[in-house]
């Protein structure tokens, strides 16, 4: 009896509690489409809560939380209410799972919440219709496609905002159309924006509904626009959303590896085919055609006891009809001291026309170099002209019988004092010609050569044979190739090039 009777107690001394205490969970939609985000609340009501930590909701990120609180007065007593909001975008349909709350001191559970991803329905009747239409829907990988979003809407439709999603193209490699084709299709008025697609992988690539948000002025923001400035004031907009249908592209794979579609010619030119030793070549590569030219690879040479620079490749293309074309060109620059032979460069695709792989090479192009790179150290001092002195004093006849004694010591004093006179100009001389030279470095030819460049380019040739040497060259060869090839604007320090050649021991004289 006892028991029976503290257990009543204890239940009437919880029942406020259990009155008080609840817990609602709801979403602000239980159906949308995919890309549209939902916000799931979760109320609670009690005087001490603890809400779950959610950062993710049925494996989809929460991307904003918020909050609110409110108090109310029932019979006297206190309620406190918090609601809590998670906001996500799910990828697909989900059910949200149940979590716990505390709530003054108890555990209660919410329950689970369906949310259904529907997929849009495209109304071809409606005044405002958006369209994608596919050139074809079947190709290969590297196939250009045309796609084309059109919106259309009907003349007696008053459109003040349109907001157009950008397309999803999965799977392919995507270059849009510049500007916005307008037209007529029966009773709509058209705008279209287009897009070339190279698919990039095989199988079926999907292309999903595309939507539009559509703006329209309600009719007393309409009445309330300002004839002189064409403008609104208080403009209240109404949205509804449009969708476009959606469609798939089947893309079969290319044999043997092969990424380039379509029909295309490579060529191989030299601006010289015989060249004195350590001067330059410069190979100009070009490939011209239909198709993704847009893919084809940088070349690259290997050529024995031969510097070589390849420059990035410049790709000019554009659409004519329903072709996509371009004109592909690579600079390489070749500079050896023994001649040499550039090899064949090969272009493998599969052509358009024969459904078939293609081949194409160009010829062989032999080098022929003359002459031979005479090196020198830079730190050797040019050939000095020596002035010799002979060791002998100079030899004099014996006097004639009729000379007196007194004759030969005159000539004799007469020669010495010459002599002297002769030996310290000549140490004079030679003394001014020391601190002469020893004020006036000697020019090295490597430094006759750097400031005998006219250009950049020239200064990038000279350099060329001395890329891997140190990092002083390599750099200033990466900025030459910037100003020359990108439109850099590096101001190249001479004298930093001569000082280093100077000290670097390592001149080589160019013919």
């Amino acid at each position: 009896m006892k028991r029976q009777l503290l257990g009543k107690i204890v239940a009437l001394l919880l029942l406020p509690l259990f009155l008080f205490a609840s817990v609602k969970v709801e979403v602000d939609k239980n159906a949308l489409y995919r890309g549209d985000p939902v916000t799931y609340t979760i109320s609670v009501t009690g005087q001490d809560i603890e809400f779950p930590t959610i950062t993710e909701i049925a494996g989809n990120p929460v991307e904003a939380t918020s909050s609110s609180q409110s108090i109310s007065i029932i019979n006297g007593d206190f309620q406190k209410t918090i609601a809590k909001s998670f906001t996500f975008t799910p990828r697909s349909s989900l059910t949200i799972p149940s979590y716990k709350v505390l709530v003054d001191g108890g555990v209660e559970q919410t329950r689970t919440i369906p949310v259904q991803i529907v997929e849009p329905s495209q109304d071809r009747s409606a005044p405002v219709v958006l369209d994608i239409n596919l050139s074809k829907h079947k190709v290969h990988v590297g196939e250009m496609v045309r796609f084309d979003l059109i919106f259309k809407k009907k003349p007696n439709v008053p459109v003040y905002k349109l907001e157009i999603e950008e397309p999803k193209f999965e799977g392919f490699w995507v270059k849009k159309l510049e500007g916005v084709k307008e037209g007529v299709d029966g009773e709509y008025t058209t705008q279209t924006h287009s897009y070339l697609l190279f698919a990039q992988e095989s199988g079926t690539l999907k292309i999903p509904s595309v939507t539009a948000n559509v703006g329209q002025l309600s009719q007393q923001s309409r009445r309330s626009m300002d004839p002189f400035f064409n403008s609104a004031f208080g403009q209240q907009v109404r949205y509804t959303k449009v969708f476009s249908n959606a469609l798939s592209v089947e893309v079969e794979p290319l044999p043997n590896g092969l990424e380039l579609y379509g029909d295309f010619e490579i060529k191989a030119e030299v601006d010289k085919a015989s060249v004195l030793a350590n001067k330059p070549v410069n190979l100009t590569v070009t490939v011209d055609g239909i198709g993704n030219i847009d893919d084809v690879q940088k070349f690259e040479l290997e050529i024995p006891g031969a510097v070589i620079y390849a420059n990035e490749p410049v790709i000019k293309a554009g659409v004519k009809g329903d072709k996509y074309f371009g004109h592909f060109t690579q600079k390489i620059v070749i500079i050896a001291d023994s001649s040499y032979e550039i090899p064949a460069l090969t272009l493998h695709y599969f052509d358009e026309k024969s459904q078939q792989e293609r081949v194409k090479k160009t010829a062989p192009i032999a080098i022929t170099v003359t002459g031979a790179a005479a090196k020198h150290n830079s730190s050797t001092p040019l050939s000095e002209s020596k002035i010799e002195i002979a060791d002998d004093m100079p030899q004099h006849k014996e006097a004639a019988v009729t000379e007196t004694e007194t004759d030969k010591l005159e000539l004799f004093y007469a020669a010495l004092v010459g002599f002297g006179i002769g030996a310290l100009f000549v140490w004079l001389l030679m003394r001014m010609r020391s601190e002469r030279k020893a004020k006036v470095p000697a020019v090295t030819p490597m430094e006759r050569r750097i400031k005998k460049c006219k250009d950049d380019k020239a200064l990038f040739e000279l350099l060329l044979p001395y890329k891997n040497d140190s990092k002083v060259i390599s750099d200033v060869l990466q900025q030459l190739e910037e100003n020359l090839y990108k439109g850099g604007q590096h101001k190249i320090d001479r004298k930093v090039l001569i000082d280093y050649f100077k000290g670097d021991m390592k001149e080589v004289e160019l013919l």
